[in-house]
């Protein structure tokens, strides 16, 4: 599994990209990056994006640590091991179509439930839901971010950027270790992803500089746009191929 430079440099680009807009946000690299990381190598997706996420979770946990708050989360994470496990069933037996398309379906959930201000509360039987379907969406297609934010979206903004990221870093390494097992995680996907790192860490240190100084809101409006055109045209490939 070799890529060109240039399709190497795309890769890079996408996930710095999905990197400044999680680090705004709390979540959102695999939604930006993905796609277009499946559309150059599909390979990549999950497993080297995930891992990607991993490190930038953990920087993201050091840089919002005075705001993060495991009080609820507790369940999330409980709810997090059945799903992955779910998951890695689903990888074996699924195709890359049904992937693609279940990515697809995944992204338009979350515009359409951003578009329409959804939410529900965060109590114990929400957490553990979200952390279940977190996990699925996630081990499966890298994105696994929309079920946990929406739970959360009624925190502070700082404080809902902080409790994602640490739940990233406990999804995002039960999602490797399955990744792992079921043969989708190997050492070219850990090349890939410590080349990425340099642009990811630079997109999340200018991202945590101009995040107190810029809402929430007017990116969240920018990444619908993105993350309308990606989930459709991820969609369209799974079901045309």
């Amino acid at each position: 599994m070799e890529m060109t430079v240039e399709q190497t440099l795309l890769v890079m680009l996408a996930l710095g990209a999905g990197a400044f807009v999680q680090s705004l946000i709390g979540f959102g690299l695999a939604i930006v990056a993905a796609p277009i990381v499946m559309m150059i190598e599909p390979t990549l997706v999950p497993s080297a994006v995930t891992m990607v996420t991993l490190c930038l979770a953990s920087i993201n946990t050091w840089q919002y640590r005075r705001q993060i708050s495991l009080k609820g989360l507790g369940w999330a994470f409980i709810g997090r091991i059945p799903g992955t496990f779910v998951a890695g069933v689903m990888l074996i037996y699924l195709s890359l179509n049904v992937l693609e398309i279940a990515m697809g379906v995944a992204v338009l959930f979350a515009v359409v439930a951003s578009v329409f201000k959804f939410s529900v509360e965060p109590n114990n039987k929400n957490m553990f839901w979200a952390g279940f379907t977190a996990a699925v969406m996630g081990t499966t297609t890298s994105i696994g971010g929309p079920p946990m934010a929406l739970v959360l979206q009624k925190m502070d903004v700082a404080m809902m950027r902080a409790n994602l990221a640490g739940y990233f870093v406990f999804s995002c390494v039960i999602s490797l270790a399955v990744l792992a097992m079921t043969g989708y995680f190997n050492l070219w996907h850990v090349k890939v992803s410590l080349m990425s790192l340099p642009i990811v860490f630079v997109s999340s240190w200018v991202a945590f500089r101009i995040a107190p100084h810029i809402r929430a809101e007017w990116v969240r409006y920018g990444l619908l746009v993105l993350c309308s055109f990606a989930g459709i045209t991820t969609l369209i490939r799974g079901i045309s191929a």
